[in-house]
């Protein structure tokens, strides 16, 4: 009996190995990648438009939705107490799918755990890790995150300084008591904007070791002002759509580092963006590009001058140069237009234009932005029309663009951008088919060949540009039929170096950089 015994423990003991060995075979094959992120920054009193839940948080339920990037069957998730100067308890925390406004399917919760235990204490300023687990995640799914909070959160009637994001456009959704399982959260209460989310940082799964994310840097645009509440309609979501939708790029996570009246240099209603980009960006496992698309703040708020154009360009190289060290690509955007909005003034247009000058053409030649989304050139109205202005098809309140511009902005973005170990430098993608698809310098030959796509018989103009931006040759400025196309340029007389060529037909635009190598 003894000797059986020893037998059945060495099978146990040996299938206990082989499944440890499986386990760590798979997640060889796979990696850490997020999935979800927001910024978070602290609530304090100056933040008049933005109060706690009126029944507060401690002992008490919040249900909070989110809509993922890729998928995975293991995650783990962060929870941030960062700007809150005491511990925080959370009694237990769970994640299910979501069938929209607090739903759930109570068939898919599962239970986050901390060490292996329901409840966990967050220290006071810092951030904790649950325990990875399972859970059948599919690319673009609506979750819910139901928190019970315990001692330390805020009570009712209460101004702490707490970690939230304000402008989540989702529902902090708060119960009084242990509301963990319910089906909905009927009777709910939530805070004075309506929206809003406390202490979830990021979401991360396990993926394939092809999988990499893009953080995106910005303001209130990146952020969505404007969207309804839980509609994902920012453009950010639009572009986590369209990535999906492509086999190249489907594992591409996306990651939304917008806050509102956010600054980059310094000032601003929350954190600028020069002190917080090492954590948005970098802080997040996976990020193989970063986009940034935020000033127009340090604009507006000032009147602006060449100082403040200075700083910002300064701002984006230090940022660049970061991420460089990193090797992580980075993708600059221009500033959208804002004529008709209470930012325009000469002196802010004539600052947004410095800053889009450097973007489009410095930034490029000197390696310090990888590629350009022109959001300003796909927004605004086309000259000889106010090109200080966004299109009417687009206009909102003259500083962000409407709910077709946010999709306009998400659709536009060049999905080979996030192709790995892709070469070219993009703009921006018309999502009804031009596109400029390869180009390349043939150092033997010396001649630059450029090669690109039209849905539609149209005039194409192609022009090539120096360092400096000065035009060189006109490429081609004729009308082509649909499909694709090749032009060629003799490139023999030369010198070696950066160039810029740029192609418009209708109302796409684009700017690439084409390296012109030792022959």
């Amino acid at each position: 009996m003894g000797k059986m015994h020893f037998q059945i423990r060495s099978l146990r003991h040996s299938l206990l190995i082989a499944a440890l060995a499986c386990v760590g075979h798979l997640f060889a094959q796979t990696k850490w990648v997020a999935t979800w992120a927001t910024s978070p920054e602290p609530l304090v009193s100056s933040q008049s438009g933005f109060n706690p839940p009126a029944a507060g948080l401690a002992n008490n339920s919040v249900r909070q939705e989110l809509r993922v990037s890729i998928g995975g069957d293991t995650l783990r998730m962060r929870f941030t107490n960062e700007y809150t100067n005491v511990p925080v308890k959370i009694n237990a925390v769970n994640i299910a799918v979501s069938t929209g406004a607090g739903i759930i399917d109570t068939t898919t919760i599962k239970n986050f755990k901390f060490n292996g235990a329901d409840s966990v204490t967050m220290p006071a300023s810092a951030y904790i890790w649950s325990d990875p687990m399972a859970f059948p995640l599919t690319p673009g799914m609506k979750v819910e995150i139901t928190i019970y909070f315990g001692a330390g959160a805020p009570p009712a009637g209460s101004y702490p300084g707490m970690t939230v994001h304000r402008g989540s456009r989702t529902v902090a959704r708060v119960l009084t008591g242990n509301h963990l399982r319910d089906v909905n959260f009927t009777g709910y209460t939530t805070t004075s904007q309506g929206q809003g989310s406390f202490v979830i940082s990021s979401m991360e799964v396990r993926a394939p070791q092809s999988a990499a994310a893009v953080a995106i840097l910005g303001n209130s645009i990146t952020d969505g002002l404007g969207v309804a509440n839980e509609s994902f309609t920012r453009w950010t979501d639009a572009l986590t759509t369209n990535l999906l939708a492509h086999a190249r790029t489907s594992q591409v996570g996306v990651l939304n580092s917008g806050i509102g009246a956010g600054n980059l240099v310094s000032g601003g209603v929350s954190t600028p963006g020069l002190q917080r980009y090492k954590r948005d960006l970098f802080d997040h496992a996976g990020v193989k590009w970063i986009m940034i698309l935020l000033a127009v703040n340090d604009i507006g708020n000032t009147g602006c001058s060449m100082t403040t154009s200075n700083n910002v360009i300064a701002a984006y190289t230090t940022i660049a140069d970061s991420a460089h060290a990193r090797g992580i690509k980075v993708y600059g955007a221009t500033l959208t237009p804002f004529g008709g909005n209470s930012y325009y003034s000469t002196n802010s247009e004539a600052c947004r234009s410095r800053i889009n000058a450097w973007v489009r053409t410095t930034a490029l030649t000197s390696g310090k932005y990888d590629a350009v989304v022109d959001f300003d050139k796909l927004l605004r109205i086309a000259p000889p029309g106010d090109t200080t202005r966004m299109q009417q098809a687009y206009y909102n309140d003259g500083l962000h663009p409407n709910i077709a511009g946010y999709a306009l902005m998400g659709n536009s973005v060049d999905t080979n951008l996030f192709i790995q170990n892709g070469t070219g430098v993009i703009s921006s993608r018309d999502p009804s088919g031009y596109s400029v698809k390869s180009s390349w310098v043939n150092g033997a030959k010396g001649s630059l060949t450029i090669r690109f796509t039209v849905p539609k018989a149209t005039f194409v103009s192609l022009k090539l540009y120096s360092p400096r931006g000065k035009q060189i040759a006109e490429l081609a400025g004729k009308s082509f039929s649909s499909g694709e196309h090749t032009v060629e340029f003799d490139a023999a007389n030369l010198p070696r170096g950066v160039y810029l060529y740029s192609m418009k037909a209708d109302s796409f635009s684009v700017t690439r950089k084409a390296i012109l190598s030792a022959r």
